[in-house]
């Protein structure tokens, strides 16, 4: 394994266990009592930092990443993922103005690594 990649493996672990942690710790707490709104706004944001963690991950792999060719790849997996998660915001929020449904998307960035997971065999099927 390619040094870079060595490195955004130890990251996108460390970052995901703190997620997982910080996750479970704070629902547990949030759902055992009843927090004050201050509370719940500090565990929402302190819940958020380690997914920001996973994305400053990846925007470091590509700095890292001394190979270009891999570079390209991983930003077309990236950009393929992104036009994925617009394409289904999109009509979603369409379907809400419409009133066909009645909440629109609440986890933008679960769609967004989902999209990532099935643009990358399709970004490399195609080279």
């Amino acid at each position: 394994m390619a040094p870079y990649m060595k490195r955004y493996a130890i990251r996108l672990t460390i970052f995901m266990l703190a997620y997982m942690v910080i996750l479970i710790g704070g629902l547990s707490y949030h759902r055992s009592g009843d927090p004050a709104q201050w509370t719940s706004i500090a565990l929402a944001m302190v819940t958020a930092l380690p997914i920001c963690g996973v994305f400053w991950t990846m925007y470091r792999l590509l700095i890292e990443c001394d190979d270009e060719y891999q570079r390209m790849l991983f930003v077309k997996q990236m950009l393929g993922a992104t036009g994925a998660t617009l394409v289904i915001t999109t009509v979603w929020s369409f379907l809400k103005t419409y009133e066909v449904t009645a909440i629109g998307p609440q986890w933008v960035a679960v769609i967004w690594f989902a999209m990532l997971g099935l643009a990358g065999p399709f970004v490399r099927w195609r080279v």
